[in-house]
Order: C-alpha cells, then sequence, then structure tokens
C-alpha cells in the first residue's frame, strides 16, 4: 500500500537569516516555533527553542 504525502500548513516553515549569516526556521502555523537539533543529532520540541539557540542555527545552502 502507498501513501500519498500531503502538504499541509504544519509542513510550511519561514527561513530568516540571521546576523551571523545562518538560517532558522520557523513554523508558518505555529509563530514561534522552530526547528532545532541536538548535539547527537536528536529533534527539540519547537516550543522549548529559541532563535538565540545555536541548536536552531543551520548552514545556508549554496
Amino acid at each position: 500500500p502507498t501513501r500519498q504525502a500531503r502538504l499541509t500548513d504544519d509542513c510550511k516553515f519561514k527561513e530568516n537569516l540571521l546576523a551571523n549569516n545562518y538560517n532558522v526556521y520557523e513554523s508558518a502555523s505555529h509563530p514561534g516555533m522552530y526547528i532545532a537539533l541536538s548535539k547527537i543529532g536528536k529533534t527539540k520540541r519547537g516550543n522549548r527553542v529559541t532563535p538565540t539557540m545555536t541548536m536552531t542555527h543551520f548552514l545556508p545552502r549554496t
């Protein structure tokens, strides 16, 4: 059985460029929630992180 992927508003993120040239990704449908990864690669809860935390900083694609 094949599942069809559905793109919902929960899958959309706003990309913001910080002054230190890193990107942060904020949920479009839940403002204030950010994508974050710990040092060992585990996800962190979006409502427990802020854009100033380094775990939310991602290198921009070139």
